[in-house]
């Protein structure tokens, strides 16, 4: 085997730090290997861990620094904000262009900001902030005012703006006046009807690599590794894109759905035009982006097991006397299931996150 065809795709997740070795002149995986991570303490620690793994196993010699690629949703990844217009237009245009970003959207602002929104933002302390508005050569009062609240924040934090691009100057003077941190990127509805989020996640994407990784410690990772080169949630939305479009000489799959579901959270990427598959029906509000990724930030199968279980319990879905067991057998979010009954319970876990919760319920004898 030529060690320099060897790749080794990190991922620094939640739980999990992982690493896929691929072998690129065979066009083969050779092994996966993976190891709690520890991104509150070391972040290298787990990575040598995985790295050790795979040196034992394939007993290569040296590990060239340009052949290790990595992605991130450690830490929760990215913790984003968006602050728009209307509701049902740039705001939930902003929200998309986050979520296929690898954002984890934890509130979402609309209309003018209010001294009292500016406290509430304060404590949630996000990692970006979006600040969208008004389509181009429309409303422009609204972003610069939203601006102008935006740049009493007391901490700095990253603002992505990409709304009615005859706001840009205003916008510009006002956050070179605070000393606040921004990027501009094209408008996501530079119309009505229109969605364009590519520049908006590119911006986000380039935050990621310079602000964030930096900020969950992953920048230590460094030191071995080439590069973070984006949030995982991203990396595997362009795998999907991959997948479902192929490459040239090599057919993909089609229009599909990618369900990924993780210690902290569960994410599900679809790819695919979404026309209607029946006559008549009428289409209203902003088309839907071909690749398109959603997440529920609380229904991880490990860092919210109690969240999954309170569902259950709503629900009725599963034998109440599993509850202790599941709790007891995955307390720690790096515990992997070691039995037949544990993989089970994972799998019920896994299961409740993606919300098909339909299978029979399990009971212990």
């Amino acid at each position: 085997m030529e060690e320099r065809s060897l790749r080794f795709l990190i991922d620094f997740g939640s739980t999990f730090t992982k690493a896929v070795v691929v072998d690129l002149d065979r066009e083969d995986i050779i092994q996966r290997y993976q190891a709690p991570s520890t991104v509150d303490t070391d972040v290298t620690i787990g990575l040598k861990q995985v790295l050790a793994q795979a040196q034992a196993e394939i007993r290569f010699k040296d590990l060239v620094k340009d052949s290790l690629l990595a992605c991130s949703s450690a830490a929760g990844g990215l913790k984003m904000i968006t602050v728009g217009l209307v509701p049902t237009l740039s705001c939930e245009a902003g929200v998309r262009a986050a979520l296929g970003a690898g954002a984890k959207v934890v509130r979402t602002f609309s209309y003018e900001l209010s001294l009292f929104d500016l406290v509430e933002i304060e404590q949630i302390h996000p990692d970006i902030i979006l600040l969208i508005g008004g389509t181009d050569g429309g409303n422009k009062q609204n972003i610069i005012q939203n601006a102008e609240i935006l740049a009493n924040l007391n901490h700095t934090v990253p603002i992505v703006v990409a709304g009615n691009k005859d706001a840009r100057d205003a916008v510009r003077s006002i956050f070179d006046s605070s000393g606040g941190s921004i990027s501009f990127a094209e408008n996501v509805m530079p119309e009505i009807g229109t969605l364009q989020v590519d520049s908006c996640r590119e911006a986000i994407r380039q935050i990621f690599i310079s602000h964030i990784t930096k900020a969950k410690g992953i920048d230590k990772a460094k030191q071995i590794i080439s590069d973070v080169i984006m949030p995982t949630p991203a990396a595997v939305l362009s795998a999907a894109e991959l997948l479902a479009d192929g490459v040239e000489g090599e057919g993909g799959l089609g229009e599909l759905i990618v369900v990924d579901v993780g210690g902290a959270t569960t994410d599900v990427h679809s790819i695919a035009k979404g026309y209607p598959t029946h006559s008549g029906i009428v289409h209203k509000g902003l088309p839907e982006p071909y690749a398109k990724r959603t997440v529920e930030g609380d229904l991880g199968v490990r860092h919210n097991i109690d969240t999954l279980l309170e569902i259950a319990r709503m629900k009725g879905s599963w034998d109440h006397s599993l509850f202790d067991e599941i709790r007891s057998r995955f307390s720690s979010p790096s515990r992997l299931p070691e039995n037949d009954l544990e993989f089970e319970l994972d799998g019920l876990l896994a299961s409740g996150g993606c919300g098909y919760c339909r299978r029979t319920p399990l009971r212990k004898d």
